[in-house]
């Protein structure tokens, strides 16, 4: 899948991009924002993260205009965090609104439900790997090996999460932020049932140990 990047910070852009193309997909950039309809247009492209603040042109004018020729999935990268932003977003033809700074394993999972449900005979899901690993998100899955174990939505995110980010911890708060978004969160504890459930399944594939627990602080892998 190609995506289409049209982002005013360079610097950010290029850190965005890397991030997509780790994952496997292929990224267009262009410097010149007013070309992004006409890439559209060329059938180039199966998605677009759009920033809202743009020189020139905002993010929305550019969707309306692509709305008037295609039915791409779009989502609005921005920094503004109100109601109202996010319902102008939809109004104008979005179909997802993510708040910067954003968190690579949630856009990373809404690029992927966005495409699956935009192009639902594309081929093959998007598969998470790590060293011996494979994380199937759509499906659920982790296989190992020839062995596998199914998991839950809460669960696979953990573990997309960890996968992202090998060798650092991470913050309970992190987890929180990313696996409840703006849902409502039940409690603390709530975290810690999922990440035993999950462990509990990792036995199953002679992974107990993978995830370690630095007290005071988050979790790694």
């Amino acid at each position: 899948m190609k995506l289409l990047v049209v982002e005013d910070d360079a610097v950010l852009g290029r850190e965005l991009s890397r991030d997509l193309e780790s994952h496997g997909y292929e990224v267009v950039m262009p410097e010149n924002f007013d070309t992004a309809e006409e890439i559209v247009q060329k059938g180039e492209v199966h998605l677009v993260l759009l920033d809202v603040t743009l020189p020139g042109r905002d993010g929305y004018e550019i969707c309306r205009s692509i709305r008037r020729f295609s039915d791409i999935p779009v989502i609005f990268l921005t920094s503004r965090d109100t109601d109202m932003d996010e319902l102008y977003g939809m109004t104008m033809g979005g179909d997802d609104f993510v708040r910067k700074p954003y968190k690579m394993p949630i856009l990373l999972a809404r690029i992927e439900a966005l495409l699956r449900r935009s192009y639902p005979d594309a081929g093959p899901e998007r598969e998470v790997l790590w060293q011996d690993f494979r994380l199937l998100p759509a499906k659920g899955k982790l296989c190992r090996g020839g062995r596998e174990v199914m998991l839950t939505r809460q669960e696979t995110l953990l573990l997309a999460c960890l996968f992202a980010r090998p060798g650092e911890v991470i913050k309970r708060v992190d987890f929180i932020e990313e696996l409840w978004d703006d849902q409502v969160f039940i409690d603390d504890n709530t975290l810690s049932v999922h990440m035993t459930r999950l462990r509990g399944k990792l036995k199953e594939l002679d992974a107990g140990d993978l995830i370690q627990t630095r007290y005071g602080q988050g979790y790694l892998i």
